[in-house]
């Protein structure tokens, strides 16, 4: 049975859950940027494998979890399926533009813009206010965004900061959607907006050819990268709400840059690091805070 208390340590429990697996999805995705950015094949060929090898081990998933669990008799709910998949197969495909149009870092600090429309969609469609605690975390991790975006807004090409914008919000979208519907099979959703992906990719590609080191990047992020990371983000919305989980993403816009600086060379500015060491403080100050408190509801 689970844990019980008055000061709602029945609560407790399955938060602190909510924040350990976001938190290790978010981990597992940093190296997300690099390798996109080592593979070399254009835009559309880099969408195709990478959607595709990522839907097929999402399939493998689900139709391995089906085979062990019984069969409902209840339809499943095709509608947020079907918004996932549209919003999944939107931010994948805009964050790759990002990523080779401008630079890791840029294209993650903007992305890292997710918690407002989280929270903006969360008030609009879910009638769920933020606490006052997440505003004020958001408001200072978007005043570290600013400087960050202010910084290398004369060098970012245009197309690849108004598409990371667009993966924000698809991103945070999918996010509430989970977050309204729990029972969602992330599986098939995200599988869904994978193949998505690889045919509208299928029509622009020139080729699907690629090299034996792209295949190498591809795979890694096909198969392992995207599939972990983004099955332990979706069970996210399930524990926390839409918001609190696009805080803790934010770690990719902190953590990412660091894998290109390391490995291809793509320096941060020093304004660009003061921005991200705001994000890092506000993030560990909040969860400090936030843990704390439920620490003091087990021990009440």
């Amino acid at each position: 049975m689970a844990d019980v208390n008055p000061a709602g340590g029945e609560q407790t429990k399955p938060h602190v859950r909510g924040i350990a697996i976001v938190t290790l999805g978010v981990l597992v995705l940093t190296p997300d940027g690099l390798l996109t950015t080592l593979v070399s094949a254009d835009i559309s060929t880099m969408l195709f494998w990478r959607g595709l090898l990522m839907a097929l081990v999402f399939t493998v998933v689900s139709l391995a979890r089906r085979r062990r669990a019984p069969i409902s008799g209840q339809p499943p709910a095709y509608a947020p399926i079907l918004a996932v998949a549209v919003l999944f197969a939107v931010s994948s495909t805009t964050f790759v533009t990002a990523i080779v149009t401008t630079s890791v870092a840029n294209t993650l600090f903007i992305v890292a813009a997710a918690p407002l429309f989280a929270a903006l969609w969360s008030w609009l469609f879910l009638k769920e206010r933020a606490a006052p605690r997440t505003l004020i975390a958001i408001a200072v991790t978007l005043a570290g965004m600013a400087v960050i975006f202010g910084d290398g807004l004369g060098r970012g090409d245009a197309l690849g900061n108004l598409s990371a914008v667009a993966a924000a919000a698809c991103w945070s979208g999918m996010l509430v959607v989970f977050r309204r519907h729990p029972q969602t099979n992330i599986a098939v959703a995200i599988a869904g907006g994978g193949y998505l992906v690889a045919g509208l990719a299928l029509l622009l590609a020139p080729t699907l050819v690629v090299s034996a080191a792209d295949a190498l990047w591809l795979g890694l992020l096909g198969l392992v990268v995207l599939p972990i990371s983004f099955n332990l983000i979706s069970q996210g919305p399930r524990y926390l709400p839409a918001a609190e989980v696009t805080l803790i993403v934010l770690l990719e816009a902190v953590i990412g840059p660091f894998w290109a600086w390391a490995f291809i060379g793509q320096v941060p500015t020093a304004t660009s690091l003061a921005g991200g060491v705001v994000i890092l403080a506000t993030l560990v100050i909040y969860f400090f805070f936030n843990l704390r408190g439920e620490s003091a509801a087990f021990s009440g």
